[in-house]
């Protein structure tokens, strides 16, 4: 089903994208939802992101993230302290970002407040992106893996995701893009059993219970 714009509809003060005009179907931009929150407090389940980024070694990362979603890593990444700029190409995405954005900086959470104040938003396709060499010491990609054989292997969230966002192929251009400005590293989120992105094998690998996380780290 192709998106549609007129599906972007408010329910209970929450910008919700409603991919097959059904309220079941909803989905919306949540930094104070409960499994991200619990996620942030249980920062151990997680480790394996937050070593990917170069966090064990350096404190107060910039990070770019060029593949913003529906932004959970990139809060995460913020509520240990780093410096997050998000960048998202899909424009109903986009919009579903800023209205979360919005939400979050007015949320009676501490957590999430300060979290959200390390995190800046934009609009643009990352191939297109005039990025500042040197600046951003990580840059994580997270491309859209393949498509589940099981729909119920697939998260709602990454479900309507696919609607918005294919796979255009653009992958290897993505890396290649990436490795020319990231200081340190950068960090490619892939299914468990996904193929290397551009075929290009990885320094480390840090893997969680259904992803994985495949570095490349700088030659500079």
């Amino acid at each position: 089903m192709k998106p549609n714009a007129t599906l972007l509809k408010k329910i209970d003060g929450r910008l919700t994208y409603l991919p097959f005009e059904s309220e079941k179907s909803g989905v919306f931009v949540d930094f104070e939802g409960q499994k991200l929150m619990h996620r942030v407090r249980d920062r151990a389940k997680v480790q394996s992101l937050s070593k990917a980024v170069g966090l064990k070694k350096q404190k107060d990362l910039k990070v770019f993230d060029a593949t913003a979603g529906f932004g959970k890593d990139a809060f995460f990444l913020a509520s240990l302290g780093c410096e997050v700029r998000l960048l998202e190409r899909d424009p109903i995405m986009f919009e579903l970002l800023e209205d979360g954005f919005s939400r979050a900086r007015r949320s009676s959470s501490r957590t999430v407040v300060e979290s959200i104040e390390r995190m800046s938003l934009f609009e643009g396709d990352f191939l297109k992106a005039n990025l500042q060499n040197g600046v951003w010491d990580t840059v994580y990609l997270d491309p859209m893996f393949p498509k589940a054989r099981k729909s119920a292997l697939v998260k709602k969230d990454m479900q309507v995701l696919q609607t918005l966002v294919t796979d255009d192929g653009s992958g290897s251009q993505m890396l290649a893009h990436a490795k020319r400005f990231a200081r340190n590293r950068v960090v490619v989120k892939r299914g468990k059993s996904s193929p290397f992105l551009s075929e290009a094998e990885p320094d480390i690998q840090y893997f969680g219970s259904s992803h994985r996380f495949d570095v490349y780290l700088s030659r500079a």
